[in-house]
């Protein structure tokens, strides 16, 4: 396959569109960020069963999103090459079907999570001391599955449709009332009284709340408005096309959680310096989530940019912009990868006073850096993958890069070679490089720019989302409707 090549001015126009879609998105990925610190903070002063439990009940909760982050994954090709054509009526459609999804999911997992919390926190395998906390994290967490589902989905339709700093000003009012509940409620302030733990569940689901209705008060104006005609009845085939590029996606995650939890248990197990490893692994991912940021942050821009440019039938420009847009986040992630190779023993010393763990986390960091230009590129290409509607491949490049290389290889250098910590971590890293290395080959060829076509009717898939066989009216000014 030969590279599709750009001019200087081409490139500069890449540039300038991933940087634009890049910057809110690193935001975005840094409110969470936030909001996820200020919890372990705020739960430190409460206790430490208070901060176990907040963060058991935090992966547990995780999960529960796992089907709103692959519709929002098949929403955003979709929208995102509905906004490319110019076309208000698919972006619209589009978005009504989405949320009629997410709101049915949601409804049975509160439904479920209201009446077995127990059975739920029980199957989870949490210590007995911290269950009680952990059912009533859950009871509050799960009252706002809906508004969660709504505001995830919503803000994909958002930055997909040309409203990024919308969707970036929404998240961080929703961060701040989240990040400043926690310690209000959780306290007290004034005349509101002391919540304790519950408080860091109510926090987060006012702020929920606060973000689902700022993201609708945009999604019911303007030119790419929610259409609810579609709504009655559902438009099957749309539907069918959002499951078929947004199911891929959950099973991607479940696939990715699992095995990651498999490898925390095989650290667990190792026969020599088993918590160290553990203590190690636990604060080095602290660390490495600052890295992450960008790099997930280029991920999603890559897929809202190669869906406007597939959806515009420009295939050329949709390669050639995903190739600038993975030089971009890899450019971004040298720095601070080396950085933090170097510098990983006194990095180490401001997480742990202990001498063990800051030697075998100083390796983690140092083993795991070596990955993480490759985790750049790979992670920027995958977000174009999955924009141009290439979920599935996506799918099984993870599951094998998980379950037929890092777990298999993990037990071979722990049980037959008898490795200690240093063999995981390596690993980590191998298989990492050769999941980007398969993602980076898949790019390479031409099946996943023809992906999100209907071979019957030779049409792109969200098209069938369209009330009639037809587009609307091309506009052209694909900009950042209500931006400020």
């Amino acid at each position: 396959m030969v590279i599709v090549k750009a001019t200087y001015r081409e490139i500069r126009q890449y540039l300038k569109d991933s940087w634009s879609m890049g910057w809110p998105m690193i935001l975005m990925m840094f409110f969470q960020f936030a909001i996820g610190i200020t919890d372990v903070y705020v739960a430190g002063y409460l206790g430490t069963r208070v901060m176990a439990a907040v963060g058991y009940v935090g992966q547990l909760y995780f999960t529960l999103l796992i089907m709103a982050n692959g519709i929002t994954v098949g929403t955003v090709s979709m929208v995102s090459q509905a906004y490319g054509a110019h076309s208000d009526e698919g972006v619209g459609n589009i978005a009504s079907q989405s949320l009629l999804i997410g709101i049915v999911l949601s409804s049975v997992l509160t439904a479920f999570a209201q009446i077995f919390p127990g059975t739920i926190i029980r199957a989870a395998g949490m210590p007995a001391e911290i269950r009680e906390i952990a059912e009533a994290f859950l009871r509050i967490f799960s009252l706002v599955l809906i508004p969660v589902y709504v505001m995830i989905i919503t803000g994909g339709v958002l930055r997909s449709s040309g409203r990024v700093r919308v969707a970036v000003i929404n998240s961080c009012i929703a961060a701040s009332v989240n990040v400043v509940g926690d310690v209000v409620l959780a306290f007290g302030w004034g005349p509101i009284p002391a919540l304790g733990y519950q408080g860091i569940a109510w926090a987060s689901a006012f702020a929920t709340t606060v973000g689902m209705v700022l993201n609708l008060s945009y999604m019911f104006s303007g030119s790419y408005r929610i259409r609810l005609a579609p709504l009655m009845p559902p438009m099957s085939r749309c539907m069918r096309n959002l499951i078929k590029l947004g199911l891929p996606s959950a099973l991607q995650q479940i696939a990715w959680n699992a095995g990651t939890l498999v490898v925390y248990f095989l650290v667990g197990g190792l026969q020599h310096g088993e918590i160290t490893a553990l203590a190690a692994m636990t604060a080095g991912l602290r660390i490495e989530a600052l890295i992450f940021l960008p790099i997930f942050a280029f991920n999603m821009a890559s897929a809202v940019l190669t869906g406007n440019r597939i959806g515009a039938r420009d295939v050329d420009g949709a390669r050639s912009g995903a190739i600038v847009t993975a030089a971009l986040s890899l450019s971004i992630t040298l720095l601070p990868s080396l950085a933090v190779f170097v510098l990983a023993p006194w990095i180490s010393t401001l997480l742990t006073d202990d001498s063990a763990v800051i030697a075998e986390m100083s390796r983690y960091l140092r083993i795991n850096m070596i990955g993480m230009p490759f985790f750049a590129v790979g992670v920027a290409l995958s977000g174009a993958l999955q924009g141009a509607g290439d979920t599935l491949a996506t799918m099984r490049i993870i599951f094998t890069g998980m379950w037929g290389v890092r777990i298999p290889l993990i037990l071979f250098v722990t049980y037959v070679l008898g490795a200690h910590a240093a063999g995981v971590w390596w690993c980590l890293t191998t298989s990492l490089i050769l999941m980007c290395g398969l993602l980076v080959l898949r790019f390479r060829g031409d099946y996943w720019t023809t992906a999100s076509i209907d071979t019957q009717s030779n049409k792109l898939l969200w098209e069938a989302c369209l009330g009639r066989a037809r587009t609307s009216g091309a506009r052209q000014n694909p900009v950042d409707k209500g931006a400020p």
